[in-house]
């Protein structure tokens, strides 16, 4: 049982060693392709409470994506044939956090502080897992934000107290590949 476990937590752990050259004032396809493929590497070490599901129908795993068409319509290219957890994916591109209908994963784009406090406040009311690319975003809350490396590569920290307060159960495999940060 814990070799088909082992097996993707090697093909993770591989995607964390594709460089990437990051440009913030472009939609960088490689960077954001890449990011797609964690999005769902995440999903496996990820487990949602089965009472606290949201309730849209049990087939679909849903992805809201707040602040970025672009991310969401890549997703959208990406994740049209295949599935997460077993299930079909739906991807929500929202452009204001009361638009979101309970996904379960949420793709937080750079928003200013204040921003950021109301999208994790109503974030918090349901099981779901918030993911960002922005710096500091995990010390304020949210459960995995990218980073780039000194080497331009793609890493991530978790806010591990923020899963737990959620929950979502997280495995020690993803911690373990994880720079951990506590709440500011």
């Amino acid at each position: 049982m814990l070799l088909p476990h082992l097996k993707y937590l090697l093909l993770f752990l591989t995607t964390l060693f594709y460089p990437v050259i990051s440009h913030a004032e472009n939609f960088d396809q490689h960077e954001y392709s890449l990011k797609a493929v964690f999005l769902e590497r995440f999903t496996r070490f990820i487990d949602w409470p089965e009472t606290k599901m949201p309730e849209h129908d049990n087939q679909s795993f849903v992805i809201a994506v707040i602040g970025n068409p672009q991310f969401a319509n890549l997703l959208s290219d990406i994740y049209q044939k295949k599935k997460i957890k077993g299930k079909q994916v739906i991807i929500q591109n929202i452009d204001q956090i009361e638009k979101m209908d309970n996904p379960n994963l949420l793709y937080i784009a750079p928003h200013s502080n204040q921003k950021l406090s109301v999208i994790l406040e109503q974030a918090r009311r349901i099981p779901v897992l918030t993911i960002a690319d922005t710096d500091g975003f995990a010390k304020k809350g949210v459960m995995i934000n990218f980073y780039m490396s000194k080497k331009n590569k793609i890493r991530f920290e978790i806010n591990e107290r923020a899963i737990k307060d959620s929950g979502l159960h997280i495995s020690y495999k993803l911690l373990s590949v994880a720079k951990i940060v506590q709440s500011e």
